[in-house]
C-alpha cells in the first residue's frame, strides 16, 4: 500500500423518520456491541461463550423494537426477524422496522475476512431505506437478461448459462457501520443470503449504501478526475442525484455480471484463487460497461455515454490508488483494466499535463472485444491462459517497496502518490430526526 495514503473525514447527516427513531437507537446499540465482538476477535479474545453472551445481548435489545411499531403486519415482520437472529449467527441477516413507507434496516452477522482467509468476521450496518432508485433498477432489470443473452450469442454460444433470477437490490442511506464493514476502505454494498449457507449461488440479497457511494464519488473520484482526466468537466457537472444514478447503473451491471456465462475456470483453478477472483471482478466490470453501451438512449440519454466511460476510468484510477492488487481483487481488476486499455490505445497518458486522455470511441470498442474475451476465458477454463493474462505486465504479486506491482507505469505512480486527493474516507455520522 502506498505510504502516501491519506484519509479524510466527511460529515454524513442522515434523516431518521421520527416514528422509527427509537428503533434506530436500538440498532445503534446493537452495532456498538457488535463492534466489541469484532475487537475481541481481532485481539484473539473471542470465545464461543463470549460470542453467545454478546449475541444474546444484541437480540435482547432488539426485541424492544417491536414496541415502537404500530402496524400489526410490521410488528409481525420485525418479530420474525428477531426470532431468526436469536437462532444464531449465519452470514449477514436483515432486520427491518417499518412505519408506512418509511423503513430502517439493520444488517448484521458475519462476512468473509480479507482475501486469503477463510475466517469470517463480525460486521453490521444500519440505515434508512431509500426508495428513490427502485424504478430505475427495475427498468435496468427488464433488459438485463436480454443483454446477457446477446452477449453470450456474440461469444458464439447457443446455450445460455444464466441464473433463474438476479440478486434483489435495496438502497440504504447508512447511519452507522460496524466491525468488518467499518475498515479503512469502506464498502459501498454487501451481498448476503439471509440465513442460508453462504456461497455465490445463494447470495440473493444485495444492499447498496447509496449515500456513502455518492459521497465517495464526490469527495474522491470527482476530485481525482478533475485533476487527472482530460475532459472531466462532464463529470464535475453531474448533480449528486445524477452521479448516484450513474454509479448505481454501473454497480447493478457489475453484480449481475458475476452470474453471466459458464464458469469452468473455477474448476481448473479455485474460487479462492487470487488470480481467479481478480479476473471475476474484471469480467463483471466489463459486462457492466458492455450493458451500459447498449442502454444508452434507453434508460439514460445516448449523449451521456461519454460521461459513463469517463466515470469508469475515474473509478478505475480510484481503485488503483487503494493499493494492494494482490489482497484486493477489485484493485487488481482495475490495474489490469488500465494496462489493457492503455495497450489498446483507449487510455493515453499526457506527459506534459500529467493527465490521462480517454479515446471514447476506442474505449467503447475495446470494452466490446475485451468483454467477449473474458466471458470466453471463463467458459473455456484454461487456467494457464488466465494466469498468463493476469501477469502480462509483470508478476502481479511481486511488489516494489512502495507496495505497487513491479513495472507499474510512472504515470500511475505519480497519481497514486498524490496526497492532495484522499485515498480513503472516514464518515462522521449524525442522525437527524425527521418529522412527517
Amino acid at each position: 500500500m502506498p505510504d502516501t495514503d491519506k484519509s479524510s473525514s466527511l460529515k454524513m447527516p442522515v434523516a431518521i423518520p421520527e416514528a422509527l427513531s427509537g428503533v434506530a437507537e436500538l440498532y445503534t446499540e446493537a452495532l456498538r456491541v457488535l463492534e466489541e465482538m469484532y475487537e475481541a476477535q481481532l485481539t484473539g479474545n473471542m470465545t464461543l461463550s463470549l460470542e453467545k453472551s454478546k449475541w444474546q445481548e444484541i437480540v435482547g435489545g432488539l426485541v424492544q423494537g417491536e414496541a415502537w411499531l404500530l402496524d400489526d403486519g410490521a410488528k409481525g415482520t420485525y418479530r420474525t426477524g428477531v426470532q431468526e437472529l436469536a437462532k444464531g449467527i449465519y452470514d449477514l441477516y436483515p432486520l427491518c422496522a417499518r412505519d408506512g413507507r418509511d423503513e430502517v434496516e439493520l444488517v448484521l452477522g458475519k462476512v468473509f475476512a480479507p482475501v486469503g482467509q477463510e475466517e469470517t468476521s463480525y460486521a453490521g450496518v444500519a440505515g434508512v431505506a431509500n426508495w428513490s432508485y427502485g424504478p430505475m433498477i427495475a427498468e435496468y432489470d427488464k433488459h438485463a437478461r436480454g443483454l446477457a443473452e446477446e452477449l453470450l450469442k456474440s461469444c458464439g454460444y447457443k446455450v445460455f448459462t444464466l441464473p433463474k433470477s438476479f440478486p434483489e437490490v435495496r438502497c440504504l442511506d447508512v447511519f452507522l457501520l460496524s466491525g468488518a464493514l467499518n475498515l479503512t476502505h469502506k464498502p459501498i454494498s454487501v451481498f448476503y443470503s439471509g440465513g442460508s449457507k453462504e456461497n455465490v449461488s445463494s447470495l440473493s440479497h444485495m444492499t447498496v449504501f447509496i449515500n456513502l457511494y455518492a459521497a465517495r464519488w464526490k469527495a474522491m473520484t470527482e476530485r481525482l478526475a478533475s485533476k487527472y482526466i482530460t475532459g472531466a468537466g462532464a463529470l464535475e457537472s453531474l448533480t449528486d442525484d445524477e452521479a448516484a444514478r450513474l454509479l448505481l447503473l454501473w454497480l447493478r451491471g457489475h453484480d449481475i455480471g458475476h452470474f453471466v456465462g459458464a464458469d469452468r475456470l473455477s474448476k481448473s483453478m479455485s474460487e479462492q484463487d487470487r488470480d481467479y477472483m481478480i479476473l471475476h471482478e474484471l469480467k463483471s466490470d466489463m459486462i457492466a460497461l458492455y450493458n451500459l453501451k447498449r442502454l444508452a438512449g434507453v434508460i439514460f440519454p445516448e449523449e451521456n455515454l461519454k460521461t459513463v466511460y469517463l466515470a469508469a476510468v475515474a473509478e478505475m484510477l480510484r481503485y488503483i490508488r487503494r493499493g494492494g492488487c494482490v489482497q484486493h481483487p477489485d484493485t487488481g481488476s482495475a490495474y489490469l483494466a488500465y494496462r489493457h486499455m492503455s495497450d489498446m490505445g483507449a487510455i493515453r497518458p499526457e506527459p506534459w499535463e500529467g493527465k490521462f486522455l480517454v479515446d471514447v470511441e476506442r474505449f467503447g470498442q475495446v470494452v466490446e472485444d475485451f468483454t467477449v474475451s473474458l466471458v470466453k476465458l471463463f467458459a473455456e477454463g484454461n487456467s494457464t491462459q488466465a494466469r498468463g493474462f493476469v501477469n502480462s505486465w509483470g508478476w502481479l504479486g511481486v511488489e516494489e517497496d512502495d507496495g505497487l506491482p513491479r513495472g507499474c507505469p510512472d504515470e500511475l505512480r505519480r497519481m497514486i502518490a498524490d496526497d492532495e486527493v484522499p485515498h480513503y474516507l472516514d464518515y462522521v455520522f449524525k442522525q437527524i430526526i425527521s418529522c412527517a
